[in-house]
């Protein structure tokens, strides 16, 4: 199976979180068939809003959530370099 992740994001309700505010206006970047090709696509997409805190991209692994290993529906993440610090969250 291949490992494929989708990009995805749109402005949230609250910078800390991922409460979408609007879903009729979420941005689907695409999918892609690894995690390098969708860090690319998100970094290239966050860097432009990167001065809206509201606006949020996401990187969701769903190959995590296809497959029945017991990860279930903990594939939605930002990349690591690009994470706030915890205190942040």
């Amino acid at each position: 199976m291949s490992k494929l992740h989708l990009v995805f994001g749109g402005r949230v309700k609250d910078p800390q979180g991922l409460d979408f505010a609007n879903l009729d206006e979420i941005d689907l970047v695409g999918v892609y068939d690894s995690f390098a090709a969708a860090e690319e696509a998100w970094r290239g997409k966050a860097q432009r809003t990167v001065d809206d805190a509201e606006m949020k991209y996401v990187i969701v692994h769903l190959h995590r959530l296809l497959e029945p290993d017991g990860e279930g529906i903990t594939g939605l993440e930002r990349p690591r370099e690009a994470a706030q610090p915890q205190a942040e969250r």
